[in-house]
């Protein structure tokens, strides 16, 4: 739907309104609200009822980073970094979930907790978070 699209009445019966264009954030929220509905504005903590994470996925690996509505741009940021690291890591990372099947297969009953979470650790984070002053 384009912008000039936004007619208020399409937030009738609605219980959650997206409003991902930035033209439009005002309005769609505001409607929302009038129709009883929640509103989540793109980018825009100040319009919104909730806050959505950025998240970063490879594979069955999803690492959410939220900011509670402040730095959504620095939530993305940090998603895009971590997006990044989890391709670099390529196959040894797309090789983890088969591991966990086998242990969990393999490891008698209540015991695969432990299996499962030494297999985690084969995933160590590696290196410090800089943050550039300037």
């Amino acid at each position: 739907m384009s912008p000039a699209d936004w007619r208020a009445e399409l937030a009738e019966g609605a219980q959650l309104v997206f409003a991902l264009e930035a033209v439009t954030a005002p309005s769609v929220t505001r409607d929302a609200r009038a129709h009883g509905a929640l509103a989540y504005a793109l980018d825009r903590p100040d319009l919104s009822d909730f806050a959505m994470p950025a998240l970063a996925r490879h594979g069955v690996l999803q690492i959410a980073i939220a900011t509670d509505g402040a730095a959504p741009a620095l939530a993305r940021h940090v998603r895009d970094e971590l997006t990044r690291l989890l391709a670099a890591a390529g196959p040894a990372l797309d090789a983890l979930p088969r591991s966990w099947r086998r242990a969990r297969r393999a490891a008698r009953r209540g015991a695969h907790g432990a299996a499962l979470y030494a297999l985690a650790q084969r995933l160590p984070p590696v290196g410090k978070i800089e943050i550039d002053t300037e």
